[in-house]
C-alpha cells in the first residue's frame, strides 16, 4: 500500500463516503507533513516518515485516546527530536488524549502533562508527577532539568 492507501485503510469500516474518506486522509497527511508523499511506498520513506504515516493512520479515525508505545524509540536522535515537536503540536491541536509509554525521561518530561512512574515488579504505580506550566518545553530550562532529575531519582 502507498501512504495514502495505508492511512485510508483505517477508515474502511467507517461508513463514510469515498469523497469524505479521501478528504480526511488528505487532511491528516497534511497534518503530519506528508501531503507531498501520498503516492510513496514504504521503501521510499525514512523511519521518521513511516512513523508519521502511523500517526496519521491512528488520528484519521478521530480517536478520543491515542495509545503510543515507544513510538519514537527506533529513530535517530535528530528525527526523534523533530517528531517529538510534531507529536506535541498534533496532539494539542487535535484535542486527543495521548498515553505515551517511553523509557526516555527527557521525552516524558517534554511531551507529558503527567509522568507515571511504574514499579518494575509487579508493574504498579510508584508515583505520578505533574508537569506544571512552570516546566518549560525547553530542555535547558532549570524547571525542566529539575523535573527530569526528580524522575531519574524515582527510577533509582
Amino acid at each position: 500500500l502507498n501512504v495514502e492507501a495505508n492511512v485510508a485503510a483505517a477508515l474502511r469500516q467507517s461508513g463514510l463516503a469515498a469523497a469524505e474518506r479521501g478528504e480526511l486522509v488528505r487532511d491528516h497527511l497534511h497534518l503530519v507533513g506528508l501531503d507531498q508523499f501520498a503516492k510513496a511506498y514504504p521503501a521510499q520513506l525514512s523511519g521518521g516518515m513511516a512513523q508519521r504515516v502511523a500517526i496519521a493512520r491512528a488520528l484519521v479515525t478521530k480517536p478520543r485516546f491515542l495509545l503510543l508505545d515507544e513510538p519514537l524509540g527506533a529513530l535517530d536522535a535528530l528525527t526523534r527530536l523533530r517528531l517529538q515537536d510534531e507529536l506535541q503540536r498534533i496532539v494539542r491541536n487535535e484535542g486527543t488524549t495521548a498515553v505515551l509509554v517511553t523509557h526516555d525521561v527527557d521525552e516524558a518530561v517534554y511531551l507529558g502533562d503527567r509522568i507515571v512512574i511504574m514499579h518494575p515488579h509487579p508493574g504498579r504505580i510508584a508515583t505520578i508527577l505533574p508537569v506544571t506550566d512552570a516546566v518549560s518545553r525547553d530542555r535547558s530550562d532549570p524547571n525542566f532539568i529539575r523535573l527530569r532529575d526528580e524522575v531519574l531519582s524515582w527510577l533509582g
